[in-house]
């Protein structure tokens, strides 16, 4: 089986390398990446960790997916697409949103193109829950209307719809995923966790963004990489749409005070940031139904609170990831 993987570098794309070359023995995973930060090459160092030295069975091909020549060929006997890649910083795409539309809409078109000319047989778009906007009360099912509200959440939104109207009018044999927020080792040091938790290891408050009270549920990413894998390797039905969610929230102050006293320090330790500059418009809850994912036999087996314990220390235990 050849499985496509764009963004293999990336922490979600890394994690679900790693996650397959474990439990598919018969896996030969592609993966393309831009090569844009030699930092992020540990977490390819780690999935090498499951390949075996006579036989390997990951083979990395650097390029953009804006670049078509670079596309040319790339799909070609491959199975399974599985796109992770995604520029997904909602401040950076506030400041600027022209990196997000070349990669999460042009990057995305001109791979769907190369799939379809391939006859690849799968093709799996890893969205988010941000694609809704927010939601005070309950949570989004599959059938629930786009309202993003960044320049991040509108790029994936778009990249969603043209996967939507390709099986619709072409039957291009896609899945889409919409996740919420992934935690775990090797995570970009400017998400929550990793700042948070080298802010308290300096000695400094912690910085919560408002007035802490913005809600995010929060799922493993290995968990993430098993549903997504579950899905791609027959259990989701083409054309059709599935959250993967651990459905357990945390306000950002929750969250804050959890990693504080996982490492000792003062729940106290907390500076609230004013980010009506930072992020206009900041979401104030975001949360998915995953009935429809149990439905096909997935269950969640994060406990959240030891799962975050153990993230929590790991960075601790390996600080030259958050420098």
């Amino acid at each position: 089986m050849r499985i496509l993987c764009t963004g293999h570098i990336g922490f979600i794309g890394s994690h679900f390398c790693k996650y397959v070359l474990k439990n598919v023995p018969d896996a030969y995973i592609i993966g393309f990446n831009r090569n844009s930060s030699q930092h992020n090459l540990r977490r390819l160092e780690m999935v090498r960790l499951f390949t075996e030295c006579r036989a390997p069975r990951l083979q990395t091909v650097w390029g953009d997916l804006t670049d078509t020549a670079a596309l040319s060929g790339l799909c070609e006997g491959i199975d399974i697409v599985v796109n992770l890649a995604a520029k997904t910083f909602v401040d950076h795409s506030l400041k600027d949103p022209w990196p997000f539309i070349q990669s999460n809409i042009i990057g995305t078109n001109n791979l769907m193109d190369e799939a379809t000319r391939q006859g690849v047989k799968r093709f799996v778009q890893v969205s988010t829950d941000e694609v809704y906007g927010e939601i005070l009360q309950g949570a989004y099912r599959e059938d629930a209307p786009l309202n993003p509200r960044n320049p991040y959440s509108w790029t994936k939104s778009c990249g969603d719809l043209n996967a939507i109207w390709r099986h619709r009018t072409y039957g291009f044999p896609v899945i889409i995923t919409r996740t919420e927020n992934n935690f775990g080792f090797f995570q970009h040091r400017q998400k929550a966790i990793p700042t948070f938790v080298r802010s308290a290891l300096a000695g400094d408050p912690l910085p919560v963004y408002g007035d802490g009270g913005h809600v995010r549920c929060w799922l493993h990413v290995d968990e993430h990489c098993a549903a997504i894998w579950h899905l791609a390797a027959g259990a989701g039905q083409i054309g059709e749409i599935y959250h993967i969610a651990g459905e357990q929230e945390l306000t950002n102050l929750e969250l804050a005070r959890s990693i504080l006293r996982t490492l000792g320090k003062p729940e106290d330790a907390i500076r609230l940031v004013p980010d009506h500059n930072i992020r206009p418009g900041h979401d104030r809850r975001y949360a998915l139904d995953c009935a429809k994912l149990r439905a096909t036999g997935w269950t969640i087996k994060q406990n959240l609170e030891e799962r975050l314990a153990e993230t929590v220390l790991w960075y601790k235990d390996n600080q030259e990831w958050l420098a």
